[in-house]
């Protein structure tokens, strides 16, 4: 299995899924519209970014998470994780 930084399965995410990926004291909310695929050793999936009013926008994000240097993955979470953080 293939972590993120935030302990969600990377095998196990799925169009619709709602994550959160924090920075410090900012966070950004997407949800994802590929499922993983393994590209030259490592995952990649895409996401929609949510603007602060909990709309959808046009932004991707491209997240790549390599099975060997977890690590470094991204800090994603299902769940508002950190409370006072700001919404970029």
């Amino acid at each position: 299995m293939t972590f993120t930084g935030g302990n969600i399965i990377v095998e196990n995410i799925r169009p619709g899924d709602i994550h959160y990926e924090y920075a410090g004291n900012i966070y950004v909310k997407s949800i994802v519209f590929t499922r993983p695929i393994m590209k030259i050793g490592a995952w990649e999936w895409k996401s929609y970014k949510f603007d602060t009013d909990g709309n959808i926008t046009e932004s991707v994000i491209t997240y790549i998470v390599h099975p060997k240097y977890q690590t470094y993955a991204p800090r994603l979470y299902d769940h508002e994780a950190f409370k006072g953080c700001t919404q970029l």
